[in-house]
Formats: structure tokens, C-alpha cells, sequence
């Protein structure tokens, strides 16, 4: 099932140039690829990572992550100190820090910001375990949690920090027009929803300006169009290299070119609430898990290059990540077969839609259209749905389909499955366990144990149980970690290559 792109081996033999323009102005911007849209310019209302590439640069949280080095650190926090019961942090800020509107960073924005995330149901994941944020003066912050929480550094990261009152001044139009909010080494000065955005260096900066001062990120949703955009020097940093072309691709760029196991999971998911009554069968959603090939994926999807993948998140990236212990279901069309019929569907059966998000070219596209044919090889039709992320993921979320392609990436604490499996994640899971036939509120017992100590090995041991507990459930399939092929013009020096998180602010023009 090895693909190509169109016109492959025309762009290859031109490649050799890319990135190669001289004598680049200062001024110029460095240019990135957006594969769609961007939702929206407040962070809190997307958690796409296209969306999160943008605001990464926008925003910054009290930890940053260093994903180089796979670890957490003090960002607008200067030093975090936790009470000996293991409830209460005293978060004291950076000093000097100024927003991109020039307003100072106080604790009160602190709180603003964690409250409004504390709001949205969609990240419920992260906020749940805090009970209460204060401001202790205009330097100091304390956070309250509700019990003893060992992953809150994710959550340090990941709520970013807004100026209350640039907010508050744009009302309900904050998100969809460029604004100063976040105290990132970025802003944006023009935001289209169908182009892009363009951001401008924050020269006021607390670490200092950055050197690049102009960005631009283009949507280019095709692979092909975005091939030939670098080839003609109109992307400077292009990631998520179509794999069919990397060989070639990296042979041209040279000591420009990186290829990077991704921390990231494509995943199938069965929805047995589906009215396609099928599904609700056990039997079924088995027969249907040991139908596909996960060779055939990795091939379509990554041209070979990917993972064939039995957990949920990289262990190379989670220390917490389970790595035996739980049902894999290896390819077995024989078996396949055997619990259908089992099932009373000796002659098959039709279990509705795999319905996903992109284009018709894209790598959940490939995902869908494989798992088609592996379904069809052993009895089972199903047709394939592919639409803008826009329209289809509040569907998936709402669990409106019957079979559905998802991917999920930027993991670092095993804790984040309960974005995927707890009952507070609404908004966020695409199976919703709790009601179903299933012992959720063990599940749910599960994820806060893990929660509630630091040892890593305790923390592995009970997440396995978890992960045992959701595969029995034959709901979510882990099928491809990707690889993030990586890309640069040699007139820009991006320092270590990372899979997601880059910080522009790092980027030198040469």
C-alpha cells in the first residue's frame, strides 16, 4: 500500500535548491505551515495542535516544557514551593515579565486565567484536582488543590497566562481578532481564518527580543501543494514532511533534515452507544479490533517509517506509560471471523461510518481507507466519512458516529488519559464510559490513585491496570505513533529539533 505524492519525482529532482535564497532581509518573515484553519486565537478554546503551534508562541504558562529534554520547567514561575501536606503551592512569578500590551504581570492575571480555564469543561482534565487560586500579593500566587496531585506540572504548563484586562477589552470578539494578551515572544498583527496569521516579535520580551521579527503561518492543507510551497522558498521551517517523500527529501535538505519518533497515538474508537445496535456487542467491537492491520496502516500512513503502536502513549516520552500487561489484539482475521459468527453475524455485518477529520488526502484519510478494507476482508462494510475538523470533532466528542479515526499527541504523564476515559473530560473523550457497561467508576478510582503518589513504578503498575480495564472494553485502539519529519531553509539555525513544541524565540536567521 506504498503511495506517492502527484508529481513526486519532478519536485525531487528541484529540491536540492530549497531553503537556499541568499542575502535574506531581516524583515522577511519566517514562514510556517498550518494544515488547516486555526480555530481561534484564545487559547481555551482549542486544544488542536495546529491551534497550539500558534499560540506556543504567543503564550507562556508558570512551567514551560522542554521536549528536547522531555521535562518541565520553571517559566513564569520563579520558584514553586509545595507544603509538607502536599496540597498548597506558592508560586512566586518572574519579575519584570510585561504582557505584550505592556501591562506588568501580576498574580491577579494568574487567577483570571486559571479561572477561566477552570470553567471550560474542556479542560477539566487539568484543573479538576485544584480547589482554589489566589493572589497572596501582586508577586505570589497560591494554589489549593483538593488532594494530592503528582502530574500538576502539566497542568502548570498547559493553562497559558492572559492579561485580565486585554481580555475583558475585546469581549466576546477575544479569539477571533489579533490581540496582546500573553507575554509569549510573539503577538499576532493579522489573523485570517482561511489564510493564517502573521506575528510580530514582542520586543519588550522578558528574556530579551528575539532575533527573528516576523512570522507568517500559511494554511496549506494538501501535502503535494505544501512540497512544492518549500521548494519554492515559501516555507522556511516545514514539519510533518509528507513520508513518502522524506528519503529524497532529507537527502537534498542534508544536516537540514530531521526525522523524530513522534510523541503522538492515531487511534481507532468504536462508539457501542452507535445506532448501529452491532456495536454494542463485545464480540463485535473484538472482531473488529483483531481485523486490522496495523503493517497496512503504518505503510499507507507513514510509508514504513511510523510505530505499529500498542499503547497509547510513547514510553520513550511517559515514564508512566504501560508497556505489558493489557489485551493488544494482534492482527487475526481468522479470529475475526470466528467472533462474529460467535456474535450471530456469520455472513458479516454493516456497523455504519468511519468518519474522521481532513482532507481527502490526509493521514487520517489513508488510517480510514485501510481499516475499510481490512473490515471488508473479513465481512464487515463500512463506509468512510472525511470532513473539516471544524465540523466533525464536536460530532465525535458528542459521540455521534459509529467508528472514528483520532489522533492525540503532546503527552508527557500517563494522567492525561483521563482526558480520554474519565467522566469529567466532557467535551474532550470520544467514547463516554461512564453509564456503559463497564466499571468506570473503577476506571475513575484508577486515575486518581495513580494521581495521588510520585513513584513512578507505583504509578506504572496502576496505570497498567487502567489501560488492562479500557481494552477489555475494545472501544480505543491504539494503532501508529508517527514520526514528525522535519524540514528547515539554511538561511535560519533552529537549534535542536523537537517533534511539537519549538519556540521560535530559539530560531537564529543565518
Amino acid at each position: 500500500m506504498k503511495r506517492k505524492s502527484i508529481g513526486l519525482s519532478l519536485m525531487m529532482a528541484t529540491l536540492v535548491a530549497a531553503g537556499s535564497v541568499c542575502a535574506w532581509a531581516q524583515d522577511k518573515p519566517v514562514k510556517f505551515r498550518l494544515v488547516a484553519s486555526l480555530t481561534s486565537l484564545d487559547w481555551t478554546q482549542t486544544t488542536n495542535t495546529r491551534d497550539m503551534k500558534v499560540w506556543h508562541q504567543m503564550f507562556e504558562g508558570l512551567y514551560g516544557m522542554d521536549e528536547a529534554k522531555n521535562g518541565y520547567y520553571l517559566e513564569l514561575a520563579k520558584k514553586a514551593d509545595l507544603s509538607k501536606n502536599g496540597l498548597v503551592y506558592t508560586i512566586t512569578l518572574q519579575p519584570g515579565v510585561k504582557f505584550q500590551n505592556g501591562e506588568p504581570l501580576k498574580a491577579s492575571d494568574v487567577v483570571f486565567s486559571y479561572h477561566r480555564a477552570m470553567k471550560n469543561p474542556r479542560f477539566n482534565y487539568l484543573t479538576s484536582p485544584i480547589a482554589d487560586v489566589a493572589a497572596v500579593n501582586d508577586g505570589t500566587v497560591k494554589i489549593t488543590l483538593n488532594k494530592p496531585y503528582s502530574p500538576i506540572a502539566h497542568t502548570f504548563f498547559s493553562v497559558k497566562i492572559m492579561n485580565q484586562k486585554e481580555v475583558e477589552s475585546q469581549g466576546a470578539k477575544f479569539g477571533t481578532i489579533p490581540h496582546k494578551a500573553g507575554t509569549g515572544a510573539y503577538y499576532v498583527t493579522s489573523y485570517n481564518v482561511a489564510s493564517g496569521a502573521k506575528l510580530e516579535a514582542f520586543k519588550g520580551y522578558w528574556r530579551g527580543a528575539p532575533s527573528i521579527n516576523n512570522v507568517e503561518y500559511i494554511v496549506i492543507p494538501d501535502d503535494t501543494s505544501a512540497l512544492i510551497a518549500y521548494q519554492n522558498h515559501e516555507l522556511d521551517y516545514f514539519e510533518d514532511v509528507p513520508l513518502s517523500a522524506w528519503k529524497d527529501l532529507a537527502q537534498s535538505a542534508g544536516a537540514n533534515a530531521k526525522l523524530i519518533k513522534g510523541n503522538n497515538i492515531m487511534f481507532m474508537a468504536v462508539n457501542y452507544n452507535s445506532p448501529k445496535k452491532a456495536l454494542a456487542n463485545l464480540k463485535v467491537r473484538q472482531a473488529i479490533f483483531y481485523a486490522i492491520n496495523k503493517h497496512d496502516i503504518n505503510l499507507a500512513v507513514c510509508d514504513g517509517f511510523g510505530t505499529e503502536a500498542t499503547q497509547y502513549m510513547p514510553s520513550e516520552y511517559v515514564a508512566t506509560s504501560p508497556v505489558n500487561g493489557f489485551q493488544t489484539y494482534p492482527y487475526n482475521p481468522t479470529l475475526s471471523k470466528k467472533l462474529l459468527a460467535e456474535a450471530g453475524y456469520p455472513k458479516g455485518v454493516d456497523v455504519g461510518t468511519v468518519m474522521t477529520y481532513g482532507t481527502s488526502t490526509s493521514n487520517n484519510a489513508k488510517m480510514a481507507q485501510v481499516i475499510q478494507a481490512n473490515l471488508a476482508n473479513v465481512g464487515i462494510n463500512a463506509g468512510v466519512k472525511v470532513m473539516e475538523s471544524s465540523f466533525v470533532t464536536p460530532k465525535l466528542y458528542a459521540q455521534d458516529y459509529d467508528i472514528c479515526i483520532f489522533a492525540d499527541s503532546m503527552n508527557y504523564d500517563f494522567n492525561n488519559i483521563r482526558q480520554q476515559v474519565h467522566s469529567e473530560s466532557k467535551g474532550m473523550y470520544v467514547v463516554k464510559y461512564q453509564g456503559g457497561p463497564f466499571d468506570w467508576q473503577g476506571m475513575e478510582k484508577l486515575i486518581d490513585l495513580g494521581a495521588s503518589t510520585a513513584d513512578t513504578a507505583k504509578r506504572r503498575a496502576t496505570y497498567t491496570k487502567l489501560w488492562s480495564m479500557v481494552m477489555d472494553t475494545a472501544t480505543i485502539l491504539p494503532c501508529l505513533h508517527r514520526p514528525v519529519g522535519i524540514v528547515w531553509s539554511k538561511n535560519i539555525a533552529i537549534g535542536q529539533p523537537v517533534p511539537t513544541y519549538y519556540k521560535i524565540r530559539l530560531f537564529t536567521k543565518k
